[in-house]
């Protein structure tokens, strides 16, 4: 039985997806079974997939016959997984070879941690590292950011299973921000963490600067917070922290660009937008 469960949704992911699971197969810390779950691709994704399954046993393929999105293949994978860590990857992120061995170090280590994320990079369609974020690193630290943000990057958690079967995996009511939903429900009954250490490399896409989407995870995001102040896992004065997003809903996207720009620079902005 292995030690962790790296789950991976992929859907037409051809591009970037064979990088991906690479990044994987690499680390240092090699006890783990690679969850990847095939959500309806009609592209090369199959194809890859199999050849990747049949280079190395530790990866397997779960094929949904249609399309069912992120939240559900996720609980589709947690239902098979034998790791007593469950921990996440994007199709077309990656990770760094030390990885799953800090993060388990971490864990065992910390019994009181439920949760640890860590630090990262983004990188464009090249592969190039066009910005680096630290967020917060403490329990208090993150506690105090929930209210207003989502200060762990979903592709970098790893878990302890037993949390997620207590708060019964992730909410498939959300299609969008079912992370930051999850960290919400999850916070009460452990601590959390982010390692300062760069162990995840987030690749800069198109779905990240449509303004579409952005206006949509905000959207969840809201109902989120919502959710939590209602649950009494923040106070009522935290409704003011709903009050910047819900006005960036009803921004053009002209504005979305221009904050796009103000995080990455406009020379990375170009440049990665380029390379999609």
């Amino acid at each position: 039985m292995p030690r962790i469960s790296i789950l991976l949704s992929v859907c037409n992911g051809e591009r970037y997806l064979r990088s991906a699971i690479e990044s994987l197969l690499a680390q240092t810390y090699r006890d783990f079974e690679l969850l990847v779950v095939d959500d309806g691709s009609n592209d090369q994704t199959s194809a890859i997939l199999r050849e990747e399954s049949q280079r190395d046993a530790r990866v397997r393929v779960i094929t949904n016959p249609t399309n069912l999105g992120l939240t559900r293949s996720l609980n589709i994978a947690l239902a098979q997984a034998q790791g007593a860590y469950i921990a996440r990857m994007d199709a077309d992120d990656i990770a760094r070879p030390d990885r799953l061995e800090k993060q388990v170090a971490f864990l065992d280590a910390h019994m009181d941690v439920g949760l640890v994320g860590s630090a990262y990079q983004f990188i464009d369609g090249a592969g190039d590292v066009i910005g680096e974020r630290h967020p917060p690193t403490t329990d208090r630290e993150l506690r105090r950011a929930l209210p207003r943000t989502n200060p762990l990057l979903h592709s970098s958690v790893m878990m302890r299973k037993e949390l997620l079967d207590r708060v019964h995996d992730y909410d498939e009511n959300y299609h969008r921000a079912q992370d930051y939903d999850l960290w919400m429900r999850v916070a009460p009954l452990t601590a959390l963490a982010n390692l300062p250490y760069v162990l995840m490399q987030k690749r800069f896409t198109t779905g990240m600067i449509s303004y579409a989407r952005e206006r949509e995870q905000i959207r969840c995001a809201l109902r989120v917070r919502w959710r939590a102040i209602r649950r009494g896992s923040y106070p009522y004065w935290c409704l003011i922290f709903l009050v910047k997003p819900l006005v960036a809903t009803l921004l053009p996207a002209s504005v979305v660009r221009r904050v796009r720009i103000h995080l990455f620079g406009q020379s990375q902005y170009k440049q990665a937008t380029k390379k999609m």
